[in-house]
């Protein structure tokens, strides 16, 4: 690296580096290690077991590192808004050019401005009933329609329009884009809230149900939803609203006025909608019970009227007429009316049912049938081998048998010789002279008289 020359008037410049360290070194010896009491904010436990956090008052605010053995002795546990007394070295991290402080031990002083703020504002609306729950407005079941009151950029809005789209894709969302934290933010949020609950007047498409909110922050971040102008607007709302600010473990003014509290803005928007596919098995389980119910119906209707006319001797025809036509009317008025449930839900039926197909696993269906076609022709092959087999062996054993049958033997010019009491002749002193023998050849048998022995 090269230096201009260095002279009176410009001494030789050093590196970032350099500069760094110079400031460190300034700020160890010039401040050393302080006590110092402020506002937590922005508190992170880090995986490691590191505690990081902003100290802060009003116009002034510090970084601060409390490192795992030190923080492993802290009784408290570090929250939003709480005020505290640090013991610390004053020191400048080189990597970013930060001052901050590494904190050694952190003592409870009491509450913080804004925790004290918010109390206070929670009391006072709490007195005027702005909490009451009889005061809260129910959230409807099936919203045709919802109102979205939130920053137009970032991940939340993105993320209540998916599971919006997943979860009821006939809902239709307008959203009415507001700054969700900085100076003046609440007084747009709390604009926007009135804005709805004179729709339509003011141009703007009437909602069912509203939701507030925005994603999680530092205390100072969420501060726009415990301003009381936003609560104020939130109570007086004529349209059911559900607040959503922050994370689960985010509590604001907001969320305690709001009809319903939901932790995060996506369970807002499952909160604010009926799950469509559920619904959607629902529906064909009451239309199969309907037409069930309706089949039932007409079947004990006609028992009982035949019942009936079994037990009158009056004319069948006269009789019959009346309960006919008051069977015809309750089977009209029965199908109508199942007609019409059907009709009013197979718009919703068919939606459903299109989104649903559109992520319909057909090919699995094609990959179950080609699998199901190769062990048909699997099993047909080992069936046909197996049949070979046997045929092969029971043809074997065929001429085994053959082998060994008496026509076989007599066909190669053999005889059996009986005597009258069907005895077969093996030796010569069977035979007695003058005794009729049965000769049984190939091809038949003929009768002998024996002479003598030889």
């Amino acid at each position: 690296m090269e230096f201009p020359q260095e002279t009176a008037s410009a001494p030789r410049p050093i590196t970032v580096k350099q500069l760094v360290y110079r400031l460190r070194d300034v700020v160890g010896i010039a401040v050393g290690t302080q006590w110092v009491v402020g506002e937590l904010s922005n508190v992170k436990y880090h995986t490691s077991g590191h505690i990081y956090f902003t100290l802060k008052e009003q116009g002034a605010e510090i970084f601060c590192a409390f490192f795992k053995n030190a923080a492993a002795r802290c009784p408290l546990r570090l929250q939003e808004g709480m005020k505290v007394h640090v013991l610390g070295n004053a020191t400048v991290y080189p990597d970013r050019g930060q001052l901050q402080l590494v904190i050694k031990e952190v003592r409870a002083a009491g509450m913080g401005d804004l925790q004290a703020r918010f109390l206070e504002l929670k009391e006072k609306l709490q007195r005027e009933g702005l909490f009451d729950a009889e005061r809260k407005k129910a959230i409807p079941a099936f919203p045709r329609s919802i109102g979205i009151v939130t920053s137009p950029t970032g991940a939340v809005i993105q993320d209540m329009r998916h599971v919006l789209e997943r979860r009821a894709p006939w809902v239709k969302a307008y959203l009415l884009p507001v700054r969700v934290q900085g100076s003046g933010a609440e007084r747009e949020i709390a604009a926007a809230i009135r804005a709805w609950s004179h729709a339509p007047h003011n141009g703007l498409p009437p909602v069912d149900v509203l939701i507030v909110g925005r994603g999680g922050g530092s205390i100072e971040d969420l501060w726009n939803f415990n301003e009381e102008i936003v609560a104020r607007a939130i109570h007086e709302c004529t349209v059911p609203v559900i607040s959503a600010v922050g994370h689960d473990t985010d509590f604001t003014i907001a969320d305690f006025v709001a009809d319903l509290r939901a932790p995060t803005p996506t369970a807002a928007a499952e909160l604010a909608t009926p799950d469509g596919p559920e619904w959607l098995r629902k529906l064909g389980r009451m239309e199969q019970a309907l037409h069930a119910s309706a089949r039932h119906s007409l079947l004990h209707a006609r028992l009982k009227l035949d019942v009936y006319l079994r037990g009158r001797l009056l004319d069948a025809d006269s009789l019959l007429a009346p309960y006919a036509q008051r069977l015809d009317g309750m089977e009209e008025s029965l199908l109508a009316s199942s007609a019409l449930r059907i009709q009013q839900n197979s718009l919703l039926i068919n939606q459903l049912e299109h989104k649903l197909q559109l992520s319909h696993p057909r090919h699995l269906n094609r990959e179950r049938a080609q699998q199901l076609s190769a062990l048909q022709s699997r099993l047909l092959h080992a069936a046909t081998v197996r049949m070979t087999a046997f045929s092969s062996s029971l043809a074997l054993l065929q001429a085994r048998l053959e082998a060994h049958s008496p026509e076989q033997t007599l066909s190669r010019g053999y005889a059996l010789v009986e005597n009258e009491e069907r005895q077969l002749i093996r030796k010569t002193d069977q035979v007695h002279a003058g005794e009729k023998l049965k000769v049984r050849v190939f091809n038949g048998h003929f009768f002998v008289t024996a002479d003598k022995h030889q």
